[in-house]
């Protein structure tokens, strides 16, 4: 019997598909799972190689800030004071952000936050080579170019180990602020600075005085409310003013009340040697003539509240001698009253 039509087909098609040898369906099998295996191992790679999670935290956070995450009415602590119109950088390491205020007459304003990259190790940084990035109040003294393509643009310098470092003997240096290239793989970690895009670098190069601008490392921001902020503030307004004028007075001793018995100056010279200089110097002139600029006052953040550092630009002048330095004075509160335990000149 003579079959035809769409019968036809149909037992025509069944015997082809009978007829077909069934190895097909195992090379299948095993190809679907090479291919599955594949897509795994590809995804650990990439995992590994380009932490999306810690970067879309870090953009997150980055946008966060930008947008004002800061407590409403409160204050970063380390910020007691900075001169209108100038700029101030904290770095929080927790959240990975550099954060950029400006400040204004009787206010702080959050400019931008950007995404940053810190040392592996989380602590505050101890030894050289412990790839920790270090915590404290810093400033941006100098600036680096003609660098190696992977520090981007540039590299601006901490002050590490400053004075406060170098009495707690920390050890290290080479601590800098610096960028990277876009079209070069972005590092999961740094060995101790503090790294940003290096779009992001130019835009803080147009912006950062070297000398004035600082740089706060910490752990954790943590805040103070605007009230605490004020009566900080005139605590240390009022004894830099008390310092200047007994400075001025000719009065050694009452000059020397604002010291520390633990002071060192920035030539090394310990309280005694240093009272002993000021009686003989003080012994000639027949006046000493101040002026006091103020850049900022900045509270560490590690001290609980007992270490202030003041940016002044110092203007001396006497009978005999004029100089205009740039400096920072360490202060520690010591039974209620501040006290000068250190004072270092940056370079003009």
């Amino acid at each position: 019997m003579k079959i035809c039509g769409d019968e036809g087909k149909r037992i025509v098609t069944k015997r082809v598909k009978e007829d077909h040898p069934k190895p097909y369906r195992l090379y299948l099998i095993l190809f679907l799972l090479s291919f599955g295996i594949n897509l795994i191992f590809l995804g650990l790679f990439l995992e590994e190689r380009i932490p999306w999670r810690s970067l879309l935290q870090e953009r997150k956070g980055a946008r966060e800030g930008q947008q004002g995450k800061w407590a409403e009415g409160m204050v970063p602590t380390p910020i007691i004071h900075v001169k209108p119109q100038e700029y101030f950088l904290l770095c929080e390491k927790n959240a990975k952000t550099l954060s950029l205020f400006h400040s204004e007459p009787n206010r702080l304003t959050l400019m931008k936050s950007y995404s940053c990259i810190v040392g592996s190790n989380n602590g505050d940084k101890r030894e050289a080579g412990d790839l920790a990035t270090p915590e404290g109040i810093y400033f941006l003294v100098s600036f680096l170019s003609n660098l190696p393509e992977r520090y981007g643009s540039g590299a601006f310098s901490l002050n590490y180990p400053n004075f406060i470092d170098q009495k707690e003997g920390k050890k290290g240096s080479g601590i800098w602020l610096h960028g990277f290239p876009n079209h070069m793989e972005r590092p999961l970690h740094s060995e101790g600075c503090v790294v940003v895009k290096d779009e992001d670098l130019k835009e803080l190069m147009k912006l950062i005085k070297l000398g004035d601008t600082s740089l706060v490392i910490v752990d954790t921001v943590r805040f103070q409310s605007p009230e605490e902020q004020r009566k900080v503030f005139q605590s240390l307004a009022h004894f830099l003013g008390e310092w200047k004028r007994a400075w001025e007075s000719l009065d050694t001793e009452k000059y020397l009340s604002y010291y520390s018995r633990d002071f060192v100056n920035s030539e090394g010279m310990n309280y005694e040697r240093f009272k002993a200089h000021k009686e003989r110097v003080n012994q000639s002139k027949r006046f000493i003539k101040l002026h006091i600029e103020s850049k900022s006052f900045l509270l560490s953040p590690k001290d609980g509240g007992e270490i202030a550092v003041l940016r002044i630009n110092q203007d001396y002048a006497s009978d005999n001698f004029r100089s205009y330095t740039r400096k920072i004075l360490y202060l520690r509160e010591e039974q209620g009253q501040w006290k000068i335990i250190g004072d270092v000149a940056l370079q003009s």
